[in-house]
């Protein structure tokens, strides 16, 4: 929760952002890229570090970026200094992922691994439902700064937490994670089209986003915080998508997870164009929160029982890392395609995606347990 709610409440406030800087959809949305960017860069190094040297110092860090890092945009009064604080955020808050989802797996059983990590996942979706719900409730009589100042709350008190982690040593906690075996793993062609697969379907995630709330807006007439009462709808939903995803992969495995989440997506980014506002709107939002994520946590699966544990941190950073480079490169594109050919061309553009990584998916064979 502390993560995601300093790094997902740019989406719903973009309309008032662009408003008061003057600036058009591409260039608001570098404020996700400024902090997305430097978050995807730091995963595997991150990764790396904490296998070697454990998690605990990384998560501390991790919530000094989520906590300061989102309080410290009060501060800014132009454009580029809300980017720098939010470079600041990004590159800390990274440090966060392969170091805690190693702390979560250790204490889970190998059949119940996706359940623990949906569990956990869930958190981001809770942070998402919050932030609807207050930009929501708002009206607009707070500056969308104070958003991030109260979002900051949950990685204050996560900071102090962090504090009282027990550090677990591995007996190879301490072995190099060479090149030769980094490469050796990575060579292998269905871990590539598994990732590939994720990197076309988290682009087109990411652009989606950031910009159905401002589509909300622009095309369809509602105003900020009735598009974000519309969004409550995905992100309640979105709750209840980690559970179920790693209930469904614990029982048949990573690739049944991905081709429902890519079907999903395929349906989602066709027809939210073309429905009117109203009761089958609601329903395809609540299929978008409830199966379009689950990819996500099917993959973290795959990541855990393929590779040895010495290198879960280094191929968890490197899983992540494709997904928010995917993240970082999503919204200005996305942001440029709506600047210039509009909505229509927007939705095209994310469903070619989630058709290409559909089809990719069904080259995988099966659940890889080792190689």
């Amino acid at each position: 929760m502390a993560i995601a709610s300093s790094r997902m409440l740019i989406p719903p406030l973009l309309p008032n952002i662009e408003a008061e800087f003057d600036i058009p959809h591409a260039q608001a949305a570098l404020l996700m890229s400024s902090y997305l960017l430097p978050y995807a860069m730091i995963q595997i190094p991150a990764g790396i570090l904490s296998d070697k040297f454990g998690n605990k110092r990384f998560i501390i860090l991790a919530m000094i970026g989520a906590s300061a890092g989102s309080s410290l945009i009060i501060f800014t009064s132009t454009f580029n200094q809300a980017l720098a604080v939010r470079l600041f955020s990004g590159t800390l808050s990274g440090l966060y992922y392969a170091a805690s989802t190693k702390v979560i797996t250790k204490y889970a059983s190998s059949l119940r691994q996706g359940r623990v990590l949906g569990l956990a996942f869930s958190g981001s979706s809770v942070a998402n439902l919050l932030i609807y719900v207050a930009v929501a409730s708002s009206k607009s009589e707070i500056g969308w700064r104070y958003f991030f100042v109260i979002s900051s709350l949950p990685g204050f008190l996560c900071l102090a937490l962090s504090f009282f982690i027990k550090e677990m040593k591995e007996k190879n906690m301490l072995e190099d994670v060479n090149r030769h075996n980094f490469m050796k793993y990575l060579k292998n062609r269905f871990l590539i089209f598994a990732l590939t697969s994720y990197l076309l379907m988290s682009l087109a995630n990411w652009g989606l986003t950031a910009f159905i709330p401002t589509y909300l807006v622009k095309e369809r007439g509602l105003t900020v915080a009735d598009s974000s009462a519309a969004m409550i709808i995905y992100a309640a939903s979105s709750i209840f998508n980690s559970f179920s995803s790693g209930y469904v992969t614990d029982r048949f495995g990573f690739k049944i997870s991905m081709v429902a989440s890519g079907i999903t997506m395929c349906l989602v980014s066709f027809f939210l164009p073309l429905l009117p506002l109203g009761g089958f709107y609601w329903l395809l939002l609540i299929l978008w929160g409830l199966i379009g994520g689950w990819s996500f946590t099917a993959l973290n699966i795959f990541v855990i029982n393929t590779f040895p544990k010495n290198l879960h941190g280094t191929f968890l950073g490197t899983l992540n890392q494709i997904g928010f480079i995917s993240a970082t490169i999503g919204p200005p594109l996305f942001g440029l395609m709506i600047d210039v050919t509009g909505f229509e061309s927007f939705f095209s553009l994310a469903l070619v995606l989630y058709v290409a990584s559909f089809f990719i998916t069904l080259l995988i064979k099966g659940q890889i347990r080792s190689f």
